[in-house]
């Protein structure tokens, strides 16, 4: 009864923590509104005097080339492979940009960027891994693509990142999509673009061509931007630029020479974003931000002046190469280049290094236009900004409030321009100088002010969110205090180590304070790894230290030494791979894992590999020894030695795996060779899938195993099954890992026997102190494995691991898995240490009660029979305990998540909302739903409510 009325608190508690979740996710992450509708060619201004202009195009004809994650140092580093680009700019042929892309850095909000020129959402982060998500299409929302085709009337093709074929349906004349997120896949994915581009070229009439390329991207994804296949790919990339380029330029000369008045082709290329040094993107470094844009047509070959762009000094470091602009200045530039309205809702500034051979009144009307379209955005804010100023406007300037200071400037560009209009501009040039001075303050200070209040928070919302959450986070406290309280009675008591214990208890206590300190610090959430890293050793420090209180000389040194070998792997496991911000980039023991040492680093994952078939097998011997009976002793045999035969298929099966898809067949042919024969399959998708089934047939195997053994052997604890499941998962996860990260598998079996050999004798652990190290290790081993609170640290590189089509919910698990292998290991790993924890305690209590001093045989029969007297108190308490656990991991979730939350709520306007707390917000929330509630809740539970484990 006890234990069910717990598991209805829990229920009810659960149910008001998920509507805090909701309530204020809601309110935090809103759409952001836009204006609706599309700008036509009447709604244009007409000049400050009152004429009327017509919008001549530039251009007549677009290649628009993406390559997703081109970094601008892969065009304009000294080590870039993409020499054709660069010698077209060293002989002035085209003209380049450093852009700068803002977080979240991923496709989809970026592609949204460079379309409408708006500040896209944070939730789009979200999105752009659910490819079947349609919510954020454009096909409603204004850009140039629409406009394009509305008002120049042109055909647009397009073939590469599906991505574009969701956001615009039904814009396209042709495409040819590629699924962004197999991200093993360098070669294919481009080349089912690049088989288009001659085609489509070569076909009379076409009007603008767009191709987003991803192989650049999959390769760092897949080993980084340091890569052997960098450079190669950037070649390729370099290639496909010089195809196109030779073939519009001919066709350029011949279409001008039939027809004077045809206008160029303009050929842009450039990055949605770029990528960290570990080759992945998402968040807010140099990086991740730092892209290539490169302006290429035949008309920059006779250009008259030399655009500022080329007289910028170079700063590698900074990622910083010729002039830098804001990615959404794209879109008002290609608007005015092809003659279109610019998109409603662009926040970017016109480029004016691109208005080749056009004189200053004709720079003022493409400025008027960019300015008058953001006064439109303007107007929507504050209703009372005139977008039609006078002279009376310039004479009542004031500077009071931002809507005054931007209408004093917008006004004085109207007045200058105006002015401008009634002179000669070679017999005074002030007007225009001034002009172009306030319409450029004007148009850098509005797309500033915009892009901040963009955010449209759901405040009540968000209360509704913080009032539920804090419900949940008293009702833990009150069931946590009643939990602690019944352990007391049950084992409070029972040794002499009772103030020992409680100072671990108070230092978890002080651990969980401090680090929800740490949560109203940008710089803290950054680095958070750091926290872990140093609170755990500082508890394994002090539990070094409590070890010498202990009378027992031998019991003193075997503790003592068992703390100090866990610091000693702490300290191991913290220098495998950097990450964070601040020392993402520091060399550390990976980079030499990928660099100098690759045949260690698969040396380490062989070693890894056959310890893990090892303990595995030994622990499948135990489960099927029984020592009751002879009955079963055939059909115990029998299914022994089929689940160890099943276990080495899996573990070689694995290594095959791994070698082709990490790049191991190279070092080790007759290696891989050998182990074909054993395993036929060539089909990757089949090969893991086949792993998948053997995994499953295994645990049936086992599980069959215990009913056999119960049915003779009844009332028998069958403790070596959780092991067994630990290592099967533990197969799971290398599959789904990176090979350098395999062997930090190894150091955590090690720091889990430690934990097991240390508890033979150690009642120092509590629930409460128990369960804040295994929280201690859950998050350790998340940061270890090179994961932070940045979007980039996502790695997808293992997301279709036996898929081989989208599927929203198969490639998110398979990125759940990945990504939070470290903490699902330990939580299962937890399972089998409160277990042994519980047992004794249980079995020095049964011990301190037993008046009766009793003599025990040579092959210590009585410990056996007092062992299983105590199986069934045990089996009685394990759902009691497993409850008690959920309490203490549910109450820490919860107090971070509502603390979080709070500061998520005060610090809404702060700098880094978006790229340091949104971030780390959306990881909270992948924490409590996801691990909690899915893996620790759900999943754990539903094996301790069947007495699996």
């Amino acid at each position: 009864m006890y234990s069910r009325k717990k598991w209805q608190i829990l229920f009810n508690i659960s149910i008001l923590q998920l509507l805090g979740i909701f309530f204020f996710a809601k309110g935090f992450f809103p759409y952001k509104t836009s204006l609706s509708g599309l700008s036509t060619v009447n709604e244009l201004p007409p000049l400050p005097n009152g004429e009327k202009t017509l919008l001549e195009p530039k251009f007549d004809r677009l290649v628009f080339m993406l390559i997703d994650a081109l970094r601008s140092d892969f065009v304009f580093g000294k080590n870039s492979g993409m020499k054709f680009v660069q010698s077209l700019i060293a002989e002035r042929h085209a003209i380049p940009y450093t852009s700068i892309a803002t977080a979240p850095t991923v496709t989809l909000p970026r592609i949204k960027a460079l379309t409408t020129g708006t500040v896209p959402n944070f939730l789009d982060a979200i999105l752009n891994i659910a490819e079947s998500d349609t919510s954020s299409s454009l096909a409603n929302q204004d850009n140039w693509l629409i406009q394009l085709k509305n008002v120049g009337n042109k055909s647009i093709s397009f073939f590469g990142d599906d991505t574009w074929i969701k956001l615009f349906p039904g814009l396209f004349h042709e495409t040819d999509g590629t699924t962004s997120f197999f991200a093993t896949d360098t070669i294919e994915v481009d080349l089912n673009v690049t088989r288009n581009v001659i085609p489509q070229l070569s076909k009379p009439g076409w009007d603008v061509l767009i191709f987003h390329y991803l192989g650049l991207d999959h390769v760092g994804h897949s080993s980084g931007p340091y890569s052997h296949l960098m450079v190669p790919k950037q070649h390729e990339m370099d290639e496909v630029v010089k195809i196109i380029y030779e073939t519009i330029l001919e066709q350029d000369k011949k279409r001008i020479r039939e027809n004077p008045n045809v206008k160029p082709t303009l050929f842009v290329l450039c990055g949605d974003h770029g990528m960290n040094e570990a080759g992945n993107h998402g968040g807010s470094s140099i990086g991740e931000m730092s892209t290539a844009f490169v302006f290429m047509s035949s008309i920059f070959d006779s250009m008259k002046q030399v655009p500022e762009t080329f007289s910028i000094p170079f700063d590698e470091h900074l990622m910083s190469f010729y002039k830098v602009i804001n990615q959404v200045d794209f879109v008002p530039t290609i608007s005015y280049l092809f003659g279109i309205p610019i998109p409603k809702n662009n926040l970017g500034n016109l480029l004016l290094d691109l208005m080749i051979d056009i004189d200053a009144l004709e720079k003022l009307r493409a400025l008027q236009l960019n300015a008058y379209q953001l006064s439109g955005i303007l107007q929507t804010l504050w209703p009372s900004f005139d977008r039609n100023p006078n002279a009376t406007s310039v004479m009542n300037c004031d500077f009071n409030d931002d809507q005054a200071q931007l209408q004093c400037l917008y006004s004085m560009a109207h007045y200058y321009h105006a002015k401008s209009l009634e002179v000669n501009e070679f017999d005074d040039t002030s007007y225009i100088n001034n002009a172009l001075l306030f319409y450029n303050k004007f148009i850098t200070d509005s797309g500033l002010r915009l892009g901040s209040s963009f955010s449209d928070y759901d405040i009540t919302s968000m209360f509704i969110g913080l009032f539920f959450m804090i419900l949940s986070v008293f009702n833990y406290i009150t069931i946590m205090l009643d939990t602690y309280v019944q352990w007391n009675k049950r084992f409070g008591n029972q040794d002499e180590s009772k103030g020992q214990r409680s100072h671990l208890e108070f230092l978890s206590i002080i651990g969980v304070i401090a680090f929800c300190i740490t949560l109203f610090a940008s710089s803290y959430i950054e680095e958070e790894h750091q926290f872990w890293y140093y609170w755990t050793q500082t508890m394994l420090i002090y539990s070094f230290i409590l070890s010498f209180r202990l009378k027992n000389r031998a019991l003193l040194i075997k503790q003592a030494y068992t703390f100090m070998c866990q610091m000693v792997l702490v300290r191991l496991i913290r220098a495998w791979n950097q990450t964070g911000q601040k020392f993402a980039g520091t060399i550390d023991l990976k980079f030499y894992l990928n660099t100098s040492y690759i045949k260690l680093m698969w040396t380490l994952y062989f070693v890894t590999s056959f310890a893990l078939t090892l303990i595995t097998l030994r622990e499948i011997h135990k489960l099927f020894i029984n020592n009751k009976s002879r009955r079963n002793s055939v059909l115990s045999f029998i299914l022994q030695r089929f689940t160890q035969l099943i276990v080495i298929i899996i573990s070689i099966s694995v290594t095959k795996y791994k070698l082709e898809i990490d790049g191991g067949v190279e070092l080790f042919p007759k290696l891989f060779e050998s182990i074909s024969f054993i395993i036929w399959t060539t089909q990757i998708v089949t090969l893991a899938r086949l792993i998948y089934v053997l995994l499953i047939v295994s645990l049936v195997l086992c599980q069959f195993g215990i009913i056999v053994k119960n049915r003779f052997e009844k009332g028998s604890e069958i403790r070596n099954f959780p092991k067994i499941i630990l290592c099967l998962i533990t197969y799971l996860f290398i599959l789904l890992s990176r090979p350098h990260n395999i062997p930090l598998y190894g150091l955590y079996f090690i720091q889990f026997y430690l934990f097991l050999y240390c508890n033979d004798d150690n009642f120092l652990l509590t629930p409460l102190s128990c369960n804040f190290f295994l929280i201690s290790f859950e998050f350790l081993s998340f940061f270890s494995l090179g994961n932070s609170n940045s979007l980039s640290s996502i790695d997808i590189s293992h997301s279709y691991t036996g898929i081989n089509e989208y599927n929203v919910i198969l490639v998110g698990l398979t990125t759940f898995l990945g990504n939070w292998s470290g903490p699902i290991w330990w939580c299962f790993a937890g399972v089998i240490l409160r277990k042994e924890i519980l047992m004794r305690w249980k079995l020095t209590k049964e011990t301190n009660n037993d008046d009766n001093t009793r003599e025990v045989d040579d092959k210590g029969s009585d410990i056996i029979i007092q062992e299983n007297n105590i199986v069934k108190s045990l089996s009685s308490l394990n759902i009691i305990f497993f409850l008690d656990y959920l309490i203490y991991t549910s109450l820490f979730h919860s107090i971070v998540l509502f603390i979080l939350s709070v500061g998520v709520m005060i610090l809404r306007n702060h700098l880094f909302i978006w790229t340091v707390f949104s971030p780390k917000y959306l990881y909270q929330i992948i924490w409590n739903i996801l691990f909690h509630f899915g893996i620790e809740l759900i999943l754990i539970g539903i094996f301790e409510v069947l007495s699996i484990y």
